[in-house]
């Protein structure tokens, strides 16, 4: 029962800083260093824009948007997706079969096979393309959103209720102050103890949310694997990367490996 009400004080405590300073009424409040305050800055930019990066990605990856409600819901149901043609190779395949109906040997069907069997190149090369984006770019933006960012935000929540319990302590510890009477003086005793527990336990938090924030960065390396015909051809619009946490690899367009530059 002591507990209860001692985690109700608390909480009706960290209510009442909280409606105070909403209201502008609120003399006590913990400000971050001006350098804490732009590592939170750029956290919110890097959640922000690896946001709409998968977004926008993965619907150039597919303009369909039943088909990636589709894809979404096999993989929740733990189901591989079915290997669909694409637009492109359904349009060489339309081709193809139109071509041989009016005949290889003629003019006009011969150039719609070569035109088809050209599109049904393109499809799998998109395909290829899709595949390898998906694996070792958006996959990983994924796992940076579900991983550190959702942890990263889960300790930031702690440090503002933290923050608020140590604003709140400060204040009742100066309201203790301005009452004389033994009361007042217990009141006192009780006051610094639990400022002092406030302070400590928003120092531990504080120190544990800027090592998150440290560690940020470190979440957007990515190693440069060259293969044989890679190192043959510098000049090549793919390249294999590899994450060191999970050490993953896939193959994604060269351009790609300058976002995270672009990020920060």
């Amino acid at each position: 029962m002591n507990f209860n009400l001692k985690a109700a004080g608390t909480l009706l405590s960290r209510a009442k800083q909280f409606t105070e300073e909403k209201l502008g009424q609120a003399t006590d409040r913990t400000e971050y260093d001006e350098n804490f305050e732009e590592m939170l800055a750029r956290a919110d930019r890097t959640k922000l824009w690896t946001e709409r990066l998968a977004s926008h990605v993965e619907t150039v990856l597919q303009p369909n948007i039943n088909e990636r409600l589709e894809e979404f819901i096999l993989t929740k149901l733990d189901q591989k997706t079915v290997n669909k043609p694409n637009i492109y190779e359904q349009l060489g395949q339309c081709m193809c079969e139109a071509g041989n109906d009016f005949g290889p040997s003629t003019q006009y069907g011969s150039a719609l096979i070569k035109c088809g069997q050209f599109h049904q190149k393109l499809g799998l090369a998109h395909k290829e393309f899709v595949h390898s984006s998906a694996g070792g770019f958006m996959q990983p933006l994924k796992s940076f959103l579900d991983g550190e960012m959702k942890s990263l935000t889960k300790e930031r929540r702690t440090l503002e209720i933290k923050r608020l319990d140590l604003d709140a302590a400060k204040s009742k510890k100066k309201k203790s102050k301005t009452i004389n009477s033994n009361v007042a003086i217990a009141m006192a005793d009780s006051s610094d103890t639990e400022l002092r527990h406030a302070q400590a336990e928003f120092d531990r938090q504080l120190e544990l949310t800027r090592l998150m924030l440290d560690g940020l960065n470190n979440s957007h390396t990515v190693n440069i694997i060259l293969d044989d015909n890679e190192k043959h051809s510098h000049d090549s619009d793919w390249i294999t990367v590899e994450r060191p946490q999970t050490k993953e690899r896939g193959r994604v367009p060269r351009a790609y490996l300058h976002i995270d530059t672009l990020l920060f």
